[in-house]
């Protein structure tokens, strides 16, 4: 090398290079001072990146969000193609046995299992109130845990945290997991000293075990003990 100089740059034939000049040949670094004892000794300085950046990109092409959830949901909304009929109470919900299999295990094993019955057109749904039953048909089409208002036409948080509540039931049974966090993570939001008596013993049967956590660490809290000796009175 050209000593043990810096790196130099060159120009030739409009082409750049980056690098030594010349270097030494083996002979002459046999007979120069920077050989002692048969050991050559170099120095070398060694630079870190800690950051990396990156320049702006000189071309992009915008991709919208997905619409699969609104396509979904106009499929239900139109009963395009609808195959199966629920009579929950005095309302019918029609929809479709590929997508209700594809969500919920308990759906798939009904249509399509070894005991189901693929033929089948009405499905009778005891016990379950008929808003709570739509609002899990939206969420099996959507993927969203549906607004409160958009189901009971309601803004108030108690009327929001009953159905939560009771949605969270329904997808207990129907094994529709995503949709039974999002009820406990909604839940959880809406905590208050006047529901949390309902929502720790709601989370005890259904094994929520995050939930419950949360519903015993708010109770034990002192600021909260207000609350719970003159709780606020819960109008739907």
């Amino acid at each position: 090398m050209n000593g043990f100089a810096a790196a130099d740059s060159s120009q030739s034939q409009d082409r750049i290079y980056w690098g030594y000049k010349r270097f030494f040949r083996r002979t002459t670094l046999e007979t120069s001072d920077y050989l002692k004892d048969d050991c050559l000794i170099m120095n070398c300085t060694v630079g870190v990146v800690r950051t990396h950046l990156e320049g702006p990109k000189q071309y992009s092409i915008s991709v919208p969000p997905s619409d699969m959830g609104w396509g979904f949901k106009e499929l239900l909304e139109s009963e395009t193609g609808c195959d199966i009929d629920f009579q929950v109470g005095d309302e019918t919900f029609r929809s479709h046995k590929l997508i209700l299999a594809a969500r919920s295990p308990v759906f798939r094993a009904q249509f399509f299992g070894l005991v189901g019955d693929p033929n089948m057109d009405k499905v009778v749904v005891k016990d379950v109130d008929p808003l709570i039953f739509k609002a899990m048909l939206l969420f099996i089409y959507t993927d969203k845990l549906p607004d409160a208002h958009e189901i009971t036409g309601s803004t108030s948080m108690c009327t929001s945290t009953n159905m939560v509540q009771h949605l969270l039931a329904l997808s207990d049974l129907y094994n529709l997991d995503r949709l039974k966090l999002l009820c406990e993570s909604k839940l959880c939001e809406e905590l208050s000293a006047e529901n949390v008596a309902t929502t720790l013993a709601l989370a005890e049967q259904h094994q929520c075990m995050q939930l419950k956590a949360i519903c015993l660490k708010f109770a034990a809290n002192p600021a909260n003990l207000g609350g719970f000796l003159f709780p606020p009175l819960c109008l739907n």
